[in-house]
């Protein structure tokens, strides 16, 4: 399906004052406050139109969110990073009162481990959703879009709400 336009349009959408209204949101989280110094740039970055920017910072930051989510829980870390995708589920289906809901709390998980957090190997070429191929640097410059760098800051609002 041709979804420049669209895409386009729904970017659009999210002008300074949206963008401020989400940054806000997110502040309001603990997890995501003591990173602040760290968020803002990406925010800055995506009124810049500067993807790059902003897929590295969100992307690089998602895992410590979560982590010190799963920390407050149950006041350790994680042994493993593979369990932080599980536990947001968790946490997204309590705050949605259930696993069928329309807070979708399945389908995000879903989306967490086959888009975000994605099995990669060092010698694939992956693409800009990836935190694990944008980490290792293994990411082609032209994957780097406004829609990757949107759905970067969609992931981060997301987790935010469920947590």
């Amino acid at each position: 399906f041709p979804l420049d336009e669209a895409e386009q349009k729904l970017i659009s959408a999210f002008d300074e004052a949206r963008l401020e209204r989400m940054f806000s949101r997110w502040m309001e989280r603990a997890h995501l406050k003591e990173r602040e110094t760290i968020l803002r740039p990406a925010i800055n970055a995506f009124q810049n139109s500067e993807p790059v920017t902003v897929i590295k910072i969100i992307l690089s930051e998602i895992e410590g969110v979560m982590s010190d989510a799963y920390f407050q829980v149950h006041g350790e870390r994680p042994y493993r990073s593979k369990k932080l995708p599980d536990f947001m589920i968790e946490q997204a289906e309590l705050r949605a009162g259930g696993k069928d809901t329309l807070f979708f709390p399945v389908e995000f998980g879903k989306y967490l481990k086959d888009y975000t957090y994605a099995d990669f190997k060092r010698d694939d070429v992956g693409k800009a959703g990836s935190r694990h191929a944008v980490s290792h640097g293994r990411v082609a410059s032209s994957q780097y879009t406004m829609a990757r760098a949107l759905q970067a800051l969609l992931t981060l609002d997301q987790l935010a709400f469920y947590m």
